[in-house]
């Protein structure tokens, strides 16, 4: 007792502190945003001293989507394929969830749309099952945007787990999502049920809900809401407000390297300017936009290239020629560089892509394997089922035809008991007669002795007719061989045919388990009659002193 009981303290205590390690791994992840290179340090320090294999699939997971943010997806693909070694394809655990999230994110990035939609599908599913509101929302509003604003219905829920999460940072992304599906919407649709005061509107209302920036571990989603409300409010109505909310996106871009807000953030700014016809102010803006993109950690030529074709435009439009051939050499230059980085951004994406394809093919394979194992189990569970069936039938048809057997030998030991009562009373009776005959025979002797003229001899005859011990004991066989067949001719091949009528109907009384005082009460003579035709009977049938008489008549029939 005493040894269950510190096992279950110590597999309590491991889970507790199994529990805790996810959780500060997950707390982890969730601020990474603040610094990027330390929540990696942090996080390969709990893995190295992660034991069991659903902290290690979540870790290797939870690396893979740090790395992905920080866009080394080589390191990321790493991990995630270290995570598919811990992964249980039938598994429901955070884990699992945030693996797949994980390998949607990569296969989002190297634009495998379905294998993408697939995955976060799947871990929309899990993170849900296990409570995970704010990611469950996050993985639906990703399927939301890679089917291009089409599948509204995941972005309902999406936005209903959000809700029920708390997390703003999760509101804050299914929210723009929908904000971008509603701009989407009455964009391209002349009957569109929204407009740009109603989207203004509920951008403005999502903006009131942050209390804490730093509360907020979603700081893209944010940054994007500050860009998208002010950028509207600028371009649909001409508000200096929306000036206040760019900042605030371009803080946030600057802080945590968000390039792409960063870009939007010159570049809406940049044509606002332009449409005023503020071109030398225009020009300015996008020279400094560029020189900042230049000193950010992770710049790209395809940033530099979309400043420069802005600048040219500028130049062209001002006919400084001189300035649009300085300006386009730098944007050729800028153009063989990304070029360059997009050759080998592609190069690094086929050979990502192949591992993950060569992934996905063992899964796969071992899937196959599995179902295949699983149908030969299901079968062999079907033949075993339907070989028990057949067995338990037979059983039951066997004990059905037994008891049927069973009531029929006792129907017929109900018959042949009947037959031997009757045949039991006949001889008694006929016994009976007999003796009733031989008195009355006895009486008429007498009389007849004393006047032999008064009775007639034909009155003689008639009892001795009466009589008839051998018509008798011929009935008596007859009935009796219905009953015991054979058994009279093996008493007399035992006895070397040396057996009277008189001993045979004895044997066969015998046979009918009379005691000798029924046979002698019966018969009307003395039992002591009995005991010695019984004695004679046993010398007839050269039995031994030991050996008991009824049991060896028993045996014979």
């Amino acid at each position: 007792m005493k040894f269950k009981l510190i096992t279950v303290f110590f597999l309590f205590l491991f889970q507790t502190l199994l529990l805790a390690q996810n959780e500060k791994a997950i707390d982890i992840f969730n601020n990474r945003n603040e610094d990027l290179n330390q929540a990696v340090k942090d996080l390969s320090v709990l893995k190295k001293s992660a034991k069991a294999n659903e902290s290690q699939l979540l870790l290797n997971s939870l690396l893979a989507l740090t790395y992905i943010t920080k866009k080394d997806y080589e390191s990321a693909k790493k991990y995630i394929t270290e995570a598919e070694k811990f992964s249980n394809t039938n598994g429901s655990s955070s884990g699992e969830a945030y693996y797949n999230f994980a390998t949607g994110k990569l296969y989002m990035i190297l634009e495998i749309n379905d294998k993408s939609i697939n995955y976060f599908l799947k871990s929309f599913r899990l993170f849900k099952l296990n409570e995970n509101f704010a990611m469950a929302s996050d993985a639906g509003v990703s399927v939301f945007y890679i089917s291009s604003y089409k599948d509204v219905k995941i972005l309902n829920e999406s936005l209903e787990l959000a809700d029920r999460s708390k997390d703003v940072g999760a509101i804050i992304n299914a929210r723009c999502g929908f904000a971008n599906y509603m701009k989407n919407d009455f964009n391209t649709n002349r009957a569109s049920k929204y407009n740009s005061d109603q989207l203004l509107k509920y951008l403005k209302e999502t903006a009131d809900l942050i209390q804490n920036e730093n509360e907020t571990t979603q700081k893209f989603a944010l940054a994007s809401l500050y860009f998208n409300y002010g950028y509207n409010l600028l371009f649909y109505k001409k508000n200096p407000e929306g000036d206040v909310y760019l900042n605030k996106a371009l803080k946030l871009a600057k802080k945590y390297n968000y390039l792409s807000i960063y870009r939007n953030y010159y570049g809406a700014k940049g044509d606002i300017l332009l449409e005023e016809n503020r071109i030398d102010e225009a020009k300015a803006f996008f020279y400094r936009g560029l020189k900042e993109a230049q000193e950010m950690p992770y710049p790209d030529a395809v940033t530099e290239l979309l400043f420069y074709d802005d600048l040219k435009k500028i130049a062209a439009t001002q006919k400084d020629w001189e300035e649009f051939y300085r300006i386009d050499q730098l944007f050729q230059a800028a153009s063989k560089k990304a070029n360059d980085e997009n050759v080998n951004k592609a190069i690094q994406n086929s050979i990502i892509k192949y591992e993950m394809k060569e992934k996905e093919e063992k899964i796969e394979t071992l899937t196959s394997k599995n179902f295949n194992q699983r149908i030969y189990i299901l079968i062999m569970i079907v033949v075993i089922i339907l070989m028990l069936t057949i067995w338990f039938q037979y059983q039951k048809n066997n004990k059905l035809k037994m008891h049927l057997i069973s009531e029929k030998n006792k129907q017929l030991e109900i018959e042949r008991n009947q037959v031997r009562k009757e045949l039991i009373g006949s001889v008694l009776h006929l016994e009976k007669k007999n003796e009733i005959l031989n008195n009355l025979k006895e009486k008429l002797m007498e009389k007849k002795s004393a006047a032999p003229s008064v009775i007639d001899h034909q009155i003689f005859k008639a009892i001795e007719e009466g009589i008839l011990v051998d018509d008798d004991f011929e009935k008596f066989r007859s009935n009796f061989n219905t009953i015991y067949p054979e058994f009279f001719n093996k008493l007399l091949d035992k006895a070397n045919q040396n057996l009277t009528q008189l001993d045979l109907k004895y044997c066969g009384f015998i046979l009918m388990k009379l005691s000798t005082k029924e046979i002698a009460s019966q018969m009307n003579v003395e039992p002591k009659s009995i005991r010695m035709a019984r004695y004679r009977i046993k010398q007839k049938l050269n039995l031994g002193k030991d050996e008991d008489l009824d049991q060896f008549i028993q045996q014979l029939s």
